[in-house]
């Protein structure tokens, strides 16, 4: 089965988020349905206390003041 497609949370908690220039950097990772969430300085770090504030849920991330949380640069190469 197909994990369901992860929910976007609203534009203007997004927009709100992204407002917070105190903030820039930091990861905020948002429970779409209730629009909860926690900012925190590593993915990992907001991944396992939302995990424990909303158990089963589908988390959203972003990095405040970017538009993706991570980069990658470069291809895949054979080994």
């Amino acid at each position: 089965m197909r994990n369901p497609r992860p929910k976007r949370p609203s534009k203007q908690l997004l927009e709100r988020l992204h407002a917070m220039e105190d903030k820039k950097g930091m990861i905020a990772t948002i429970e779409p349905d209730t629009g909860d969430y926690i900012l925190t300085k590593t993915l990992t770090d907001g991944i396992k206390a939302m995990m424990v504030r909303h158990p089963g849920k589908i988390f959203y991330s972003i990095r405040i003041g970017y538009s993706y949380v991570y980069g990658h640069h470069g291809g895949l190469h054979k080994a």
